[in-house]
């Protein structure tokens, strides 16, 4: 051991029973050399010197202790730091034992290592540290960043380390110099709360519908598993316009509600929606949702920019889940925003149950699907509906390497229907047979490989229903893709399906380069042995030959996929196309749709349909993103809708600017330009959250 560290130790003892006295008042002191003056009473410790204030470590090299005054004065910079994880420099301090309380002049602080203050004055006394004359911000400032994005400047800063709370008084925002806006008083979780009561940044907004105006948020925690988000929307078109957000997270589930009302409107109704999401797992193998939206009319989420879409399924869901079967209950509802007068029907009870069984002797394979259906509607009239689905196929492979597989279905429903003033039953039932032929080819070499695989599907099914009846409650539209093209029921629901004798035909390619691209090609025909209209016209199915499909799709090296599925008629002439695109690149992502509609008045289209939709985001620098986002109807030459967005973030504050126009007008979406703001100030008052490690702080 050297004599340096010798005399050290004996110094710190000699110190500790100095001050014993001191010692007792929470305070212990270590130092190289000790002076005692007895003519003035005063202590003098120089030398790495550290002092032990209750949760306070300070550092210094010089201090004197007047035993008089019980004021110890400290005659160099030191560095004060707190179990809060505050760190603190200061050109000068005292510490009043009596009082227990720091004061230090021409002071730098850190909270939490994330938030920085510069301020004439500090005092640190129970529990609560005051800045006085303060300057605030969680921005890097230092030789690499002299000039912070933003500060916060106040008469008076107090930090409650019991609370974890930041109160400002007399305080301005200053935005890249500029002062922007002043508070009286604001108050903050300190930075390091991830949850924390309080204000949420405010943001902006600009509309031709909305006119111009600010949206404020407000957080609440409730508990550790669920908080409550509650906004004020205000604009020079909007008296009042209030939103809310409630989460809550459970040990095997959750629930949110989102909500937005206006308490006055022209005709002194209440106008909103009332948005209800949440899922449960009950056990291992049950599960339970809820997905609902109560909308008071039908403009409502258009004209206020919550959602486009014209059509929502409510929907209450119970499913248990076994080793081969399943049971699912639901209560479904749709609301349609299109035509307030359309009946909607209610479907309760919703249940169904599946099952499976293999056979392991015979090879063959037995699938039942049972389900009990009703449906309401506000006219009164309505039907229930009882249905058995029964499959049993096999599966074989030839010597040759053909693939056959054999399928034998019954699908059935009994009904019972009523309608003003009648009531009647029926029975439909659909039996079904078919064979399916698979031969794939396989090629393989070093670095890629290739698969031909021709199909062929030989379906034959009837109709030995009881009546001809018009029911047609769920059978929606078939969408002709790869897979659909090999279903062997290609009409989704039970009321109508597809009758006669029919062969599904076509090829599947693919094809597989090593570590470079791979692509694949589908192609395929419906032939039938009579006429039939059993589908959209839109669809390409009807016919004795239905339209002929190509699809594909391409990807290369992981970062650029292209995907296309085209429908032709019997003379190749283009009906449907659907192509899009995607480029994934450090720096930017590139996203584009091209579809190519025909009309069909089924649908509601009375004309021929041609879109391009195109996003690209970019990394413009370290600290700037943009996106683009473009809807363009290619038949009118005219944009639909487009946006513009930048984007500013570094460690302390992010800007969010976007700019968007709906050129088309509709019953629900009518024309409208809008610009958003929002800017999020790190560790105050946001949800801002960036892991960039400071450049500069003081450690």
């Amino acid at each position: 051991m050297g004599l340096k560290n010798v005399k050290k130790i004996l110094t710190i003892f000699i110190v500790f029973i100095t001050f014993g006295e001191l010692q007792a008042q929470d305070f212990s002191i270590e130092a190289e050399k000790l002076v005692f003056n007895k003519a003035s009473n005063i202590f003098s410790a120089t030398g790495d010197v550290k002092i032990y204030f209750g949760d306070v470590t300070i550092k210094t090299e010089a201090l004197t202790f007047n035993k008089n005054s019980e004021r110890i004065e400290f005659k160099s910079k030191i560095f004060i730091k707190t179990s809060q994880g505050v760190r603190i420099l200061s050109g000068s301090a005292e510490i009043d034992k009596k009082t227990g309380s720091i004061l230090a002049k021409n002071v730098k602080a850190l909270i939490e290592r994330r938030f920085q203050i510069a301020s004439d004055e500090m005092k640190i006394e129970e529990g609560n540290t005051v800045f006085k004359k303060a300057i605030g911000t969680p921005c890097d400032i230092c030789v690499l960043n002299p000039k912070p994005s933003w500060v916060l400047k106040s008469e008076r800063l107090l930090h409650n380390s019991k609370t974890k709370k930041l109160y400002f008084y007399n305080t301005w925002l200053e935005i890249f110099g500029v002062p922007v806006i002043y508070t009286p008083y604001l108050q903050t979780p300190e930075p390091g709360v991830t949850r924390a009561s309080g204000l949420l940044a405010p943001s902006f907004l600009s509309s031709d519908l909305l006119g111009t105006g600010v949206r404020q948020p407000i957080f609440f925690t409730i508990g550790d598993s669920s908080d409550f988000t509650f906004s004020l929307v205000k604009t020079s078109r909007i008296n009042l316009l209030v939103e809310s957000q409630y989460r809550k997270l459970f040990e095997l589930g959750n629930l949110a509600l989102e909500s937005a009302f206006l308490p006055t409107s022209e005709d002194n109704s209440i106008k909103g929606f009332l948005k209800i999401k949440g899922s449960s797992r009950l056990d291992k193998s049950t599960f339970l949702s809820i997905d609902t939206t109560l909308i008071s009319d039908t403009s409502f989420l258009g004209k206020y920019g919550y959602d486009d879409r014209d059509r929502f399924l409510n929907l209450i869901n119970y499913e248990k889940f076994a080793n081969n079967s399943s049971l699912q209950a639901s209560i479904l509802y749709h609301t349609s925003l299109r035509d307030s007068n359309a009946i909607e029907p209610l479907v309760l009870p919703d249940l169904r149950y599946r099952t499976y069984k293999k056979f392991q002797k015979s090879g063959l394979l037995l699938r039942e699907k049972y389900a009990l259906v009703g449906i309401s509607r506000r006219d009164d009239s309505s039907y229930s509906r009882l249905s058995a689905d029964l499959e049993l196929s096999k599966s074989w492979q030839t010597e040759t390497g053909l693939l056959v597989r054999g399928t034998g279905n019954v699908l059935s429903a009994a009904y019972i229907e009523k309608k003003v003033n009648k009531k009647s039953n029926l029975l439909k039932v659909y039996p079904m047979g078919a064979l399916e032929f698979k031969y794939p080819l396989f090629k393989s070499k070093a670095k890629k490989s290739e698969v031909l695989i021709p199909i062929a599907q030989l379906v034959y099914s009837t109709d030995t229903s009881s009546s001809i009846d018009p029911i047609d409650e769920d059978s929606s539209t078939t969408e002709f893709d790869s897979t659909t093209l090999f279903k062997l029921r290609k009409i989704p629901g039970i009321d109508r399906q597809e009758k006669g004798l029919r062969l599904n035909a076509g090829l599947q390619y693919f094809y597989e380069h090593k570590n470079n691209y791979k692509y694949s090609v589908s192609l395929g025909q419906v032939y039938r042995n009579k006429n039939s209209d059993d589908f959209l016209l839109s669809s390409g199915l009807n016919g004795y030959e239905s339209d002929i499909l190509l699809s594909g799709n391409i990807n290369f090296r992981q970062d650029l996929y292209v995907g296309s599925k085209q429908v032709y008629s019997k003379n190749f002439s283009l009906k449907r196309s659907n192509t899009s695109l995607k480029l994934t690149k450090p720096r930017y992502q590139i996203n584009t749709n091209l579809i190519n509609l025909v009309s069909d008045p089924s649908e509601g289209t009375s004309a021929d349909l041609k879109e391009l939709t195109l996003n690209v985001n970019s990394s413009l620098t370290e600290n700037w993103s943009g996106k683009v986002g473009v809807r363009r109807d290619m038949v009118n030459n005219e944009n639909i809708n487009a946006s513009l967005g930048f984007k500013f973030k570094n460690e302390c504050i992010d800007i969010d600017l976007s700019l968007s126009r709906r050129n088309t007008a509709t019953n629900l979406l009518p024309k409208d330009s809008r610009i958003d703001l929002v800017i999020n100030f790190g560790n105050i008052g946001s949800k801002y959250n960036n892991s960039k490690t400071s450049k500069c702080i003081i450690k």
